[in-house]
Order: structure tokens, then sequence, then C-alpha cells
């Protein structure tokens, strides 16, 4: 049966409310944001949607692909990503680290195979692909629309944001390196790598 625990939407919440203060804080400054909390909490309301959406369906997409393998699967805050977080925010540098958890898998009776590793790993940067492609589906009917009517700022920010966001997100995942998806998908498949790697780089380049 696929569901979620209340502890496991309790820390998805808290991780995604995390990330877009955090971000909030890294974008304004400490100082800026006091001094205007209503641009603040636009702007953290903002990211709680474009980010939120992404690392929150992406992790999702993990768990319910393990499940449907048949091994569990659960959405686990760290701890010491959300401090490090929160210590980057503040600082001047505009630099983040966004790790505040992650769906940790385990087998029920057996191994997870390569094969099912590289699949599970697979969907969630495919699913930041997919939120990507729809928002720039969205972005080709609605952009024009909103144009013509002279409302396009809000609606089309927030569409081209969630677009390359999420692209974003899906490419870094697909580093090769460990624990990132991409060294778990290229052992897998280096042609599925190539092919969904290649796909979210193009749109990098292009979003």
């Amino acid at each position: 049966m696929i569901n979620i625990s209340n502890q496991e939407a309790t820390e998805i919440l808290i991780s995604v409310i995390a990330i877009s203060l955090a971000l909030s804080l890294n974008s304004m400054g400490v100082g800026e944001a006091f001094s205007d909390v209503p641009y603040f909490v636009q702007l953290a309301s903002f990211f709680l949607i474009v980010v939120g959406t992404g690392f929150v369906l992406h992790e999702l997409a993990h768990k319910f692909t393990a499940i449907y393998f048949g091994h569990l699967a659960q959405f686990r805050m760290w701890t010491q990503g959300l401090m490090l977080m929160g210590i980057l925010a503040v600082l001047p540098t505009r630099f983040m680290f966004i790790a505040p958890g992650a769906v940790y898998i385990r087998g029920w009776g057996r191994q997870i195979t390569r094969e099912e590793n590289g699949i599970i790993s697979a969907a969630g940067p495919a699913m930041n692909l997919l939120i990507a492609l729809c928002a720039i589906i969205a972005y080709v009917f609605v952009g024009p629309l909103a144009m013509e009517v002279g409302s396009a700022g809000a609606q089309v920010e927030l569409l081209s944001s969630l677009a390359w966001i999420n692209v974003f997100l899906g490419l870094f995942n697909m580093i090769p390196i460990f624990p990132l998806d991409g060294s778990k998908i290229w052992a897998w498949s280096p042609v599925v790598y190539v092919l969904l790697g290649g796909i979210l780089a193009v749109l990098f380049f292009t979003v």
C-alpha cells in the first residue's frame, strides 16, 4: 500500500518551509528581510511553490517507485543538512547547500537489484523533467495570452521559474557522484543516463 505517514508528512513540510525561508534569507540578506517583511513573505511563498514542488515530487517519485518494487521507503529529515542550510542562509556569501532530507530505501526480504536501484534513482530527475515540460507547455499557451491582456508578470515568472528550477534540480541530481541519483543511474544503464541527462542539459541551456 502506498501511503505517507504523519511523521513523513511533518518532516516533508518542515523541510520545504526551511528551504523557502533559507532561500529567501539568502536572496535578500537578513537585514533587508527584517526591514521588508511583506516582500520576504512574498519571496518565501514563491520559493515554497517553485522549489518546494520540485523537491517534494522528486522525493515522492523515489518513494513510490521503490514501493512499486516492493521495498520500504520513507522520507527522513537530515538535521545536519537543515542546520547547514540555515547557517549558509544568513551568511553574506549567497552560496547555498540544499539538503534537508531524502527518501531512505531498503529491501524488504531481499536485496535491491542494480536495475531497480537505477530505475528508482531515475524516477526523481524524470519527475523534475515532467514538471518542467508541463510548465513550459503552460508557458507557451499562457504567456502570450497573459501578455496580450496585460497581466503577464506573475504568471509568466512563476511558470518560467518552475521550469528552470526543475530542470536545474534534475540536472544537478544527474551528476554521476555518489550519493546523487546520477551515479546509480549510470551504474544501471549508461544509455538511460545519457538520454535523461541529455534532455535535461538541452533544456538547461535553452529554457
